[in-house]
């Protein structure tokens, strides 16, 4: 395998920010460690599929995705999520992607 075959282009849009990040990513590496080794505007707190903090949206790529996690689809099912909706804490790239992340947070807390 070739380092272009080894590497899966990542885009993150941030819509509160209205921003855009590329990264090259060793395919199979997680979220976390991306988020480890490059600044980006994901955000953890738990790291369980406990919180939802992390939480994006697929815009493509979804099949380079590994599959979700036992706790993280108790966590999406709870939560309504939407079909394309997933957590960074649980996830792992196995191919190029781009999310969306959007801003959950409650005005005035």
């Amino acid at each position: 395998m070739t380092d272009e075959q080894s590497q899966a282009k990542v885009t993150i849009r941030n819509l509160s920010t209205q921003s855009s990040e590329d990264f090259s990513v060793r395919r199979g590496m997680g979220f976390q460690a991306l988020c480890t080794k490059h600044q980006t505007s994901i955000e953890f707190d738990c790291r369980e599929a406990d919180c939802g903090i992390c939480m994006f949206r697929v815009v493509s790529g979804m099949e380079n995705l590994s599959k979700p996690t036992a706790g993280e689809k108790d966590f999406l099912n709870a939560m309504k999520a939407a079909p394309n909706e997933r957590l960074a804490c649980q996830t792992r790239i196995f191919g190029d992607l781009e999310i969306e992340l959007d801003d959950y947070s409650v005005p005035g807390l």
